[in-house]
């Protein structure tokens, strides 16, 4: 590992499973006592706003090969590896459906809350009972940077949105999309719970950079990724997204200060991470 460990990591969802945004020094893949990582961990090198040298870690959330389901992600072992490592911040990446018209595709939402309609993903947590509060999930700061670069990058940028977790992998039905968008919902996606919530248990800043691909089945005309007509546009602006994904994180990585006081590092569960093991090559000291 480099002498000065990655500070923030980037968690690569859908479009994002491999990236050449900063170069790779070192890859590790701790092993947990919840399991290994989705894959190896890309040690990566940048320079910060103050022109020191800094490392960046990136992890493909779905496996480099995007063969790992939403359902199936090894969501605990990831944060708990990341945590190890020494990364204080998280910044995501997810692909997403609107469920507003006036959520666009090709927009940018930052989300500051989400529906947990998930099941099933709760594996092995600490062994003390604790609730974590989670009035508000996601890092302001982090969500202040994230929303500064989307407008900065011309980019029609929500500063708020709720998003729906569904199970996955398979879409919504018609009848399940329009019940989203009645309460009032603004984002369908399938992997905010239980990563949000996890970053937060270990005491680490999190936000997501949530690109729109298309309307959801009930809210928008296309029944996306089901005929083979509404099946080009969408991978058109999937496509416009990844890049456009690419480079926010180069404009909002380098920008990320070591010092902070958002409160992130101060949940209830944050002494669980401390004096914890992990057990693999490499790396020591982990939850």
């Amino acid at each position: 590992m480099p002498a000065d460990p990655p500070a923030v990591a980037i968690i690569g969802g859908s479009g994002l499973c491999r990236q050449d945004i900063f170069p790779v020094i070192d890859t590790v893949r701790p092993y947990t006592r919840h399991g290994e990582t989705s894959d190896e961990i890309s040690i990566c090198a940048y320079t910060d706003s103050a022109g020191a040298q800094r490392t960046v870690a990136f992890l493909p959330r779905h496996g480099a090969q995007h063969s790992i389901a939403p359902h199936q992600v090894p969501y605990r072992a990831n944060i708990a590896a990341l945590r190890v490592l020494g990364v204080t911040q998280i910044l995501a990446t997810c692909i997403a459906g609107s469920l507003r018209r006036r959520v666009r595709p090709g927009d940018l939402v930052v989300p500051d809350q989400f529906v947990n309609l998930t099941w099933g993903r709760d594996p092995e947590g600490p062994a003390e009972l604790v609730h974590v509060p989670m009035a508000d999930p996601y890092c302001p700061r982090l969500r202040g940077h994230a929303i500064r670069s989307g407008r900065t990058a011309g980019l029609r940028t929500h500063r708020q949105g709720t998003a729906a977790v569904i199970q996955g992998p398979r879409f919504s039905t018609r009848a399940e999309s329009r019940w989203f968008s009645r309460q009032g919902w603004d984002l369908v996606n399938m992997t905010q719970y239980p990563e949000c919530y996890l970053a937060r248990e270990a005491g680490l800043c999190y936000a997501v950079f949530a690109m729109i691909t298309d309307y959801d089945v009930g809210v928008g005309q296309r029944t996306a990724f089901i005929r083979h007509a509404s099946l080009e546009p969408v991978l058109r602006v999937f496509h416009r997204n990844v890049e456009a994904l690419k480079s926010l994180l180069a404009a909002t990585v380098p920008r990320l200060g070591q010092d902070y006081d958002c409160g992130c590092d101060r949940p209830l569960a944050a002494e669980y991470y401390k004096n914890r093991r992990v057990h693999g090559p490499a790396v020591t000291g982990a939850p």
